[in-house]
């Protein structure tokens, strides 16, 4: 067991050195992932007088992402995976902008990327990675981790109406199960915010 510990911890020091490379790598994709959202139909349940939700989302994606020079970052321990993880969140003007998400599992882990607007949840990127085998295995390598899919997730007035995903397979299902898939992402985020009003302390309420 103590073993296992220090391999996590040292498979959490790496995987989160190599955080600042991959932001700047996805940073264009993500825009022009979203610029592309507005040829893309959205629930006819939105106020179709109101303005277009994509085009919101892209300016504050794009607002956000660039901000260099933030005013405070906290950190908080989070344990929404079997291996837990960590959230930081990123404040400018005393306003809470961004939360980055790092859960790491037995078998992979991911990246959340949430993006706040006016305090409510406007758009997720995730990320997810694989790992070779079980991180106990004789045969783990970390080298061979792999990128399995990235999901795009909108939301709007709290509610996702849309997602994208490279897996599209898991799109598919994602789609298909709408309902849980909105709720387990507001769960979280509800979660997070949680933290965040608790002085970043998780007891009690991701443990």
């Amino acid at each position: 067991m103590r073993n296992l510990t220090i391999m996590t911890l040292g498979l959490l020091i790496c995987i989160t050195s190599c955080q600042g490379n991959r932001n700047q790598e996805t940073n264009t994709d993500l825009i022009d992932s979203i610029s592309a959202l507005d040829s893309t139909s959205v629930d006819s349940t939105l106020d179709e007088h109101a303005a277009d939700p994509t085009l919101l989302i892209r300016e504050n994606f794009n607002r956000i992402n660039e901000i260099k020079n933030w005013d405070r970052i906290d950190s908080a321990e989070i344990h929404e995976s079997t291996e837990g993880g960590i959230a930081k969140y990123y404040t400018k003007n005393s306003i809470l902008e961004l939360i980055k998400v790092r859960s790491f599992g037995e078998g992979g882990f991911s990246y959340q990327d949430f993006y706040l607007k006016d305090g409510k949840l406007s758009f997720i990127f995730e990320e997810v990675y694989n790992y070779n085998t079980h991180i106990i295995d004789p045969k783990f390598d970390i080298s061979k981790t792999k990128k399995v899919d990235e999901v795009r997730y909108y939301f709007h007035g709290d509610s996702l109406f849309n997602l994208i995903a490279t897996d599209k397979e898991n799109e598919k299902y994602l789609k298909e199960n709408k309902i849980e898939t909105e709720k387990n992402m507001t769960k979280l985020f509800g979660t997070l915010m949680q933290i965040q009003a608790n002085n970043y302390n998780p007891a009690g309420i991701s443990e």
